[in-house]
């Protein structure tokens, strides 16, 4: 089968059943259109050998066309092109073939193949029409049928009585109104004109023929429901003769273009003309709909929200709202609102002008029916009037985001007493993750539309004053770049024996050879016991290591004291004293004073600052248990995304009441309440008891949950251990032989059974086993095993020999070396520019490598220079290259300008994984953020797959044409 430049739809046979194709080829016609402002109207010419005349001599297309058997083929009329409202074209002989034409299944990029629910004998005359009356059809203003092509008007009457009667309910949601005409064209070589005596001898017929396979009595009533579900009408019509002059057919196309212009007019009045942009995008969602459930009506409205669903918590999120709020104040206050809200969340940039009442009535209206506390519908109903109100005015000014930070400004005062930890109040759709100066939170995605892009600094935005009270904001959110992988760094438990991690972080910091904070290496931190305090003074206060080093020297000094006994020290009495001290641990519950520790805590992370305010850019995690049941919770400073399973084996500490929230002095109060060196607080206790105490399962689990990462790996984890005891396989079988009565009792087996919980060696060794070997390199464990006894968690006398043993172990292997290694590739990341462009057998990617180092990081410029020095190059693929620096990026970088890497590639398949690796400032290629990416997620991570718009996707990087030859400027 002979595949042209037009060819749009194949439909035929496979070793796997049917299949229906969709070819990318004919979009590249569209080349000199604008995608967003000219609005197709589609005339679909089904026939054969008449219909190609016909098509020759109206004039549509630039050259003779002729249709090819078995095919769909998608054109444009060249007069019409520079017109607001362009004439598309499809020529239709999917009907010609007798059998199933078999065709190629393998994907190299210019064409997706789909299954249909139809086994492979299936009539595929019959699916043919199915296909032009559920796809076509909807996407036409105008269906002409040739009597002669299709066995003359007894066929056309079959053809016509089959999809009426096939199609028990209308295939879309489409005013009824907007449907196409029907015209029916037959050859009987009269000037054209309407025949009404033929149309009316042809509805009668219909009708007689839809009410015999339905076994009822004709009437005319009968039929016109079965054609106002489908059609605007049908006229026949009689074609010049085949060989007359051409100004004999000049009536017929100004016909033609005049009844497809009215059917256009209609659905411009009822706001369902869609851009070339969404004429593409609903096509396509309808073939897939087709597919899949042929059977039903394909929704437009539903459609647009396929890429942005509605949030399954909408209801949880408005129900919330609305207990803040006063019953006195639900129609002056919560209904502007919440309908601004919504507004918000169903119309953002990109999105089409659908009739506001339908959408509200499609999504939210059923919803807001069980937020309604009046027994008739006063608060729903006026939730619907205002949100058509604010629909109207977004649609016709195009500025959404103002608009709804007016509606919400409005009411300053009222948002002076509301706050909220779980409901951004701004979209009422997700939780909150950033807060505010004045404590109101918002969401990452509304932080996006809403916020300003700090200048220079990528991913980092700034609320200039509230959009609730007015206050003035001075916090900048940093949010990690939506294709960039993510980093995550996991410190475990074990008193004074913390002093291990950070020491290790010392010698990555030096082997990294940057001047930057170890902040800047990672998105995610997890810490239990001392790990979170090594966690929260890395990420919350934003030590250097040094510092924090010295610090927890110091801290350790003043939680470990002795405690005072009968309000005096008693000078060491030996084993008196120590009968003396137990029996003070024992009636306190804890060996040393809670008041030292919650000193010590409240100096160092302040009196009243909350965890979940804590403004670092990093997700935090912090681990304890409960005291009464042992279970795992977890304190962050975010929400995340996704819902947890109410069985995942562990629980977010996030009250509903915000003024509930632990500060973050309590939260590691809690987390380090390791018995019984100290008591518990607030119900909470060490982290390790929950067998977590290295919380590397818990890190990975939630970068799903944050990110929605869908399993994906990540870039890197460094685990932060505390010391272990190696046992070997002699010395184990030697204490199992040796085994005293004492031991072999079942207390002692239990308690050993309890100090295994705190062993983080055992956690780390169950992960590896379930990675794979391509996978495992990512993973970096840093440990010291201890030959001798094991420390105490109290002994700060052994924190030097500890940090010694640090630097022995790293200079005698190179694994932090690789670790470095790994963060400094980890510090690039691709975007790409648009979508990428289809062209000779190929997608064209034009990209951007961006570096998560901001301009006004210490660090960017001693990068830059060691790139330029190295010469290091990035690696696109097996065969090209590109240097990571040059003299103008250089220049630019020390103007304060990001790094930015301008590069353009080719792919067979959007389904290809693209794998750039850097060289040079490593000691081997090594891949850089979130790579190996496959294209096709790599579009539907930067939103570019949303024609209808997003909140929370970045619009300001516009794609630009202009870098590529004219022959391969194609539309989207």
């Amino acid at each position: 089968m002979t595949i042209s430049e037009s060819t749009w739809l194949t439909f035929g046979a496979s070793s796997e059943g049917l299949l229906l194709q969709e070819h990318h080829r004919p979009y590249t016609y569209f080349s000199d259109l604008s995608l967003d402002q000219q609005k197709p109207q589609m005339i679909a010419f089904i026939g054969e050998q008449t219909k190609s005349q016909v098509l020759r001599k109206t004039r549509f297309g630039c050259r003779p066309q002729k249709g090819i058997r078995g095919e769909i083929q998608l054109r444009i009329d060249f007069e019409t092109i520079s017109d607001p409202e362009p004439v598309f074209y499809a020529d239709c002989e999917l009907h010609n073939p007798s059998r199933p034409i078999t065709i190629a299944t393998q994907n190299l990029g210019d064409f997706t193949s789909r299954p249909l629910a139809f086994p492979r004998d299936f009539d595929t005359k019959f699916l043919a029409y199915q296909i032009y009356s559920k796809l076509i059809s909807p996407f036409s203003t105008v269906i002409c049928l040739f009597a002669d092509d299709l066995g003359g008007m007894a066929g056309v009457l079959d053809i016509m009585a089959t999809w009426l009667t096939s199609l028990p309910e209308a295939p879309t949601d489409l005013p009824i109104s907007t449907y196409p005409k029907v015209l029916i064209f037959k050859d009987t070589g009269a000037t054209p004109e309407w025949e009404d005596g033929a149309t009316k001898k042809f509805l009668l017929a219909l009708s007689k023929e839809t009410a015999g396979r339905q076994g009822e009595t004709p009437r005319k009533k009968e039929l016109d429901v079965l054609l106002a579900k489908q059609f605007s009408g049908v006229h026949v019509l009689s074609l010049p003769i085949l060989t007359s002059s051409q100004r004999n057919w000049t009536p017929l196309r100004e016909r033609l273009l005049q009844e497809s212009g009215d059917i256009q007019e209609l659905r411009n009045h009822h706001r369902v003309a869609f851009s070339i942009r969404h004429f593409k995008a609903f096509f396509q969602m309808a073939i897939r709909h087709f597919c899949l459930n042929g059977d039903t009506s394909f929704s437009f409205i539903e459609a647009s929200r396929a890429s942005n669903p509605i949030s399954e918590d909408f209801l949880v999120h408005l129900t919330s709202f609305l207990q803040n709020v006063d019953r006195k104040q639900l129609l002056n206050f919560a209904v502007p609102v919440i309908a601004s809200a919504l507004v918000f969340d169903s119309y953002p940039p990109g999105m089409h002008a659908f009739n506001p009442l339908l959408v509200f009535r499609k999504f939210f209206y059923q919803t807001c029916l069980k937020i309604d506390p009046y027994k008739y519908p006063q608060l729903t109903r006026g939730i619907e009037t205002s949100f058509s109100q604010y629909a109207i005015a977004v649609v016709n000014s195009n500025k959404g985001e103002l608009i709804h930070k007016n509606a919400l400004s409005r009411f300053d005062k009222e948002w002076e007493k509301i706050y909220s930890n779980t409901t951004c109040f701004c979209c009422m759709a997700r939780k909150p993750e950033n807060t505010m100066s004045c404590r109101h939170t918002i969401c990452d995605e509304c932080t996006i539309s809403i916020g300003e892009e700090v200048d220079s600094h990528a991913w980092t935005f700034l609320i200039p004053s509230c959009i609730f009270c007015g206050k003035t904001n001075s916090r900048k959110f940093s949010l990690k770049p939506r294709t960039a992988g993510v980093r995550s760094i996991i410190a475990e438990g074990g008193g004074i024996r913390g002093i291990i991690p950070l020491s290790f972080l010392k010698e990555l910091e030096a082997a990294i050879g940057l001047p930057t904070n170890i902040h800047e290496h990672f998105d995610l931190a997890f810490g239990s016991s001392s790990g979170a305090l090594v966690i929260m003074g890395l990420f919350v206060n934003k030590w250097s290591v040094d510092k924090c080093l010295t610090n927890f020297q110091e801290f350790s000094q003043l939680i470990f004291r002795k405690r005072v006994r009968f309000g005096r020290k008693f000078p060491a009495l030996g084993y008196l004293s120590r009968v003396v001290e137990g029996i003070l641990s024992i009636a306190a519950d804890s060996r040393y004073s809670s008041a030292n520790i919650n000193n010590a805590l409240q100096k160092t992370f302040g009196m009243d600052s909350s965890l979940f305010e804590a403004d670092s850019g990093v997700k935090i995690g912090v681990i304890a248990t409960t005291t009464d049941d042992c279970s795992t919770c977890i304190f962050t400073n975010y929400n995340g995304q996704e819902t947890r399973s109410e069985s995942c084996g562990y629980r977010i500490i996030r009250p509903e009441d915000k003024t509930k929230e632990l500060f973050i002095w309590q939260a590691a109060r809690a987390s380090s309440a390791a018995p019984p060196y100290f008591r518990p607080f607030a119900g909470y206790q060490d982290g390790g008891l929950g067998g977590h105490n290295n919380p590397i399962n818990l890190a990975i689990w939630e970068q799903d949950i944050i990110w929605n990462r869908s399993k994906k790996q990540p870039d890197i984890v460094v685990s932060l251990g505390t010391g272990f005891m190696q046992t070997t396989k002699e010395e184990a079988e030697e204490n199992s032989r040796r085994i005293s009565f004492f031991n072999s009792r079942c207390v002692p087996r239990l308690f050993a059974s309890f100090l295994n919980f705190f062993v983080g060696e055992s956690r780390w060794r169950e992960l590896c086993n379930t990675l794979a070997p391509h996978v495992r390199d990512r993973y970096h464990r840093f440990n010291v095993e201890f030959l001798g006894s094991e420390p105490a968690l109290d002994d700060i006398q052994v924190i030097p020999g500890l940090r010694q043993q640090v630097q022995w172990q790293a200079s005698a292997n190179n694994e932090v070396q690789q670790c470095a290694d790994n963060l400094l590739a980890c510090l690039f990341y691709i975007e790409l520019d648009g979508v990428p462009i289809f062209d000779c057998n190929t997608f064209v990617c034009q990209a951007r490598i961006l570096c998560r180092l901001d301009p006004s990081s210490n660090g960017l410029q001693a990068l830059a220079a060691r790139l330029r020095n190295s010469r290091a190059r990035f690696h696109l693929d097996f065969h090209r290259s590109v240097f990571a620096m040059d003299s103008d990026m250089l220049t630019d970088i020390e103007a304060g300008k990001p790094f930015s890497k301008d590069i353009i590639f080719r792919a067979r398949s959007l389904t290809d994984p693209l794998d750039i690796k850097i060289d040079g400032i490593v000691s081997r290629p090594r891949s850089i953020s979130n790579c190996p990416y496959v294209i096709e997620t790599l579009i539907k991570d930067q939103g570019l797959d949303c024609a209808f718009g997003r909140r929370g996707i970045k619009r300001n990087n516009v794609f630009s044409n202009d870098r590529f030859p004219k022959r391969i400027r194609r539309v989207e």
